[in-house]
């Protein structure tokens, strides 16, 4: 069974959400975010428990106390000296872990560890940071895993809201965006034009640029765009 990082993303998120957990993908290097009324949980997926995984694990121990590693549900199971020793492992470093059944129809989730409270101390800078980054997405674009698509960050979905404001309007001035109610990082994001997408036309007014259109035709971007082309055609006929 050819098993990719990719494939214990959605049932996760699934069983996350059914918890009443919002649920991000890759955030800040992060491969599952999850948050629920002040908790936050973290969850770094692999085809196979690794050192590697151990190591992100730990890093992640400065954001939350509430970080698990998930693996894919090991076929020879659970009475391994392998899979005893992963445990004992795992407690020790105080890190949860999930386990997903690929090799079954159903691809259900189970909890075989907790996470306790770890000694870690925690980044308030990076947390911080983490927090902004995770509160400022609206759409799920991204996979937990994934390594070669275009990670969906909350800088490059505002950049791909002000194209669908520009398309519905057919241009947008710094003041127009204030009387949206939009804070300073949108006007930042055009005057930065990080992806070359907008156009100064004349002073504090902007357009798309043939690389903006195109984000619009996008299949990367589809679910964001679709989101925010629906919700500025209603703005534009109210």
């Amino acid at each position: 069974m050819n098993i990719k990082e990719t494939d214990l993303y959605e049932p996760i998120r699934i069983f996350l959400e059914n918890q009443g957990f919002q649920v991000q993908a890759e955030v800040k290097h992060c491969d599952i975010a999850a948050i629920k009324e002040g908790q936050t949980v973290i969850i770094e997926l692999k085809k196979s428990f690794n050192l590697k995984l151990v190591y992100q694990a730990l890093e992640r121990q400065s954001l939350t106390d509430e970080v698990f590693v998930a693996i894919p549900r090991p076929q020879k199971g659970q009475r391994e000296r392998a899979w005893k020793d992963m445990l004992r492992l795992l407690k020790r470093l105080e890190l949860g872990l999930i386990t997903v059944a690929l090799d079954s129809p159903m691809q259900s989730v189970d909890v075989i560890l907790e996470p306790a409270d770890s000694m870690i101390r925690k980044s308030r800078k990076k947390q911080e940071r983490f927090m902004a980054e995770l509160e400022n997405r609206h759409v799920a674009e991204n996979v937990g895993g994934m390594n070669r698509k275009k990670i969906m960050t909350a800088y490059r979905e505002k950049a791909i809201e002000l194209c669908c404001m520009i398309e519905a309007f057919g241009q947008i001035s710094l003041k127009a965006l204030r009387e949206l109610g939009k804070d300073d990082k949108y006007a930042s994001n055009l005057r930065s034009n990080a992806y070359q997408w907008f156009e100064r036309v004349e002073k504090g007014v902007y357009e798309l640029t043939e690389a903006g259109h195109e984000v619009l035709t996008s299949l990367d971007y589809e679910k964001a765009v679709d989101y925010y082309r629906a919700f500025y055609r209603k703005e534009k006929e109210q």
